[in-house]
């Protein structure tokens, strides 16, 4: 479950899109649409050779999100405010937090902080997904450190239609796609799309309770490439976690008690994810993010800890 969501939610007269001339307003508008705009529809999430089907639900005046996994195992996650209901195998705020409509978000908070400073937002042409009119917009990273992202709005909402992932490095080759297939903008769901399809299923978390485990940590990362700041930092049961982020590409550290002698060091890829391991004193260190290689190289090599 973890690789598809690791593995990234005003309508206007023809007369006021046209005040929309560059790529920021049109990133702008798109920050108002995930807010404001209802609609439904069916996505597909590709990922290399791997395929994900998902059934998409949004209320905005209920501040209500459903999404069903088609493909695969039953997994689904409605979110109701700060509430996350999840039905099948993984973590459900890491499910929330990977998914598309948190990606989105995801992008849309860091247009509204200025986050954005490590990428150039150009204006791209008029093209067609799922029926719509879009906007292309390019976030095109300053460096080889991050990926870039090419996004499509709808022309008359702001709507993000479709996200590419691209490898800034080797000539905008997609790493990752997630597309409507097909969209019913500015239709408000049923109430009966909304709810889970399991009634009372009792798996009920809290999104914002995740900010009353945040606390003070010896650990940090020194040398992190420009942009990237510590967005949190958690403690556990298994260990600490610290994330960092430049507003778009993320890296997380995790930080256990070493119950193996030496431990193993390793590296490994799973589509736009990399993530290296080893041990550091009694500890072992995890470093992961949909980032290039080196950037995880840099994370862990910076990995320093002040233990007294």
């Amino acid at each position: 479950m973890k690789q598809w969501l690791l593995g990234l939610p005003l309508a206007l007269s023809v007369a006021g899109v046209a005040w929309a001339t560059d790529a920021d307003q049109w990133l702008t508008r798109m920050a108002g649409a995930l807010a404001q705009t209802d609609y439904q529809g069916t996505l597909v999430y590709l990922d290399g050779s791997r395929m994900e089907t998902l059934k998409v639900y949004r209320s905005a005046r209920d501040a209500r999100e459903r999404l069903v996994v088609l493909t695969g195992a039953h997994r689904e996650i409605v979110r109701d405010g700060d509430t996350l209901i999840c039905i099948g195998d993984g973590d459900p705020t890491v499910a929330y937090e990977g998914s598309p409509l948190a990606k989105w978000q995801q992008t849309a908070d860091a247009v509204q902080a200025g986050l954005l400073a490590e990428y150039e937002r150009l204006l791209g042409g008029i093209e067609r997904v799922a029926g719509y009119d879009t906007q292309v917009i390019v976030l095109q990273p300053h460096d080889a450190l991050r990926y870039g992202y090419r996004l499509w709005l709808e022309i008359n909402t702001g709507l993000p239609l479709r996200i590419v992932l691209e490898d800034a490095d080797n000539n905008a080759q997609p790493l990752e796609q997630l597309m409507f297939t097909e969209v019913q903008v500015g239709i408000t769901p049923a109430a009966a799309d909304l709810r889970p399809s399991i009634p009372d299923f009792n798996r009920h978390f809290l999104l914002a309770s995740a900010a009353t485990d945040a606390v003070d940590l010896p650990w940090s990362v020194n040398d992190v490439p420009a942009g990237f700041v510590l967005r949190s930092q958690r403690r556990s049961e298994t260990g600490d976690h610290l994330v960092y982020s430049d507003g778009l590409a993320s890296v997380s550290v995790y930080i256990e008690p070493l119950h193996e002698q030496g431990g193993q060091t390793s590296a490994s890829r799973a589509g736009a994810v990399h993530a290296r391991a080893f041990a550091l004193g009694d500890h072992r260190i995890f470093v992961i993010g949909k980032v290039p290689a080196a950037t995880i190289e840099r994370f862990a090599r910076g990995v320093t800890a002040d233990l007294r």
